[in-house]
């Protein structure tokens, strides 16, 4: 953030990027008495937990899971940075719609860390997003985040972070059905095409992230393709 707010256009871009398995919190919780203790107990259960400076709740990073990080600045002109930031979680959108992933933007009641730019299908979340932004002088930064499931087991996520939040006294019981992962929620899609005698599969339809590839696999950051035919690479 401090390189683009001086100015220094290189750290302008895209990253794509996985992590290792772990939980991301919030300040607001590391701050709690009861946080030390309760993400002693994460880290020694497989999940460490690690602190972030934007807003909301617990999340979960872990491989399986693709991370989308944007990174711009710009003299400041009252643009709106929610304004910026509707464009970031609309771009998603639509590389999402592109490869015939019914995507959305919206509220997801009783799911994990709501709010109002979650990524969702058929009103359920596959990811989240978040903002950081920083001013200086005449100068605007923000770094535009999102997380989103593209496989594995979204119950067992749901439940280390209750465990986590239980135990620094903030917990609260999530909806496992208001969550999926593009590879359940698009089986599930093509489960329901065939029993209404539809074919509703894509030959060719893939959910690629290419349009920073060449960038992103010099910097050493995880390509990620999905078969959007239920079939999610290893």
């Amino acid at each position: 953030m401090a390189a683009l707010l001086n100015g220094d256009a290189a750290a302008r871009g895209l990253r794509l990027w996985t992590n290792t398995k772990c939980l991301v919190t919030t300040r607001r919780f590391a701050a709690l008495p009861t946080f030390a203790r309760a993400a002693a107990e994460s880290a020694a259960r497989g999940w460490p937990v690690h602190v972030r400076t934007s807003g909301g709740t617990t999340v979960v990073h872990r491989p399986g899971m693709l991370n989308v990080s944007a990174f711009d600045a710009w003299i400041d002109d009252s643009r709106d940075v929610t304004t910026a930031f509707e464009r970031f979680c609309g771009r998603l959108v639509a590389v999402l719609r592109s490869a015939g992933v019914d995507a959305d933007v919206g509220w997801v009641p009783f799911s994990h860390c709501d709010g109002r730019f979650n990524l969702t299908v058929a009103g359920r979340k596959i990811g989240g997003t978040a903002s950081l932004v920083r001013r200086r002088r005449s100068m605007v930064a923000m770094l535009a985040h999102a997380s989103i499931w593209i496989e594995g087991d979204v119950t067992v996520d749901l439940e280390a972070v209750e465990r986590f939040e239980r135990d620094i006294g903030c917990g609260v019981a999530y909806n496992r059905s208001a969550h999926a992962s593009i590879c359940d929620a698009m089986a599930e899609a093509r489960s329901v095409g065939h029993a209404n005698g539809q074919d509703a599969r894509r030959s060719g339809d893939w959910a690629r992230v290419s349009a920073a590839d060449q960038a992103v696999r010099g910097a050493g950051a995880c390509h990620i393709a999905v078969n959007i035919d239920g079939h999610c690479p290893d």
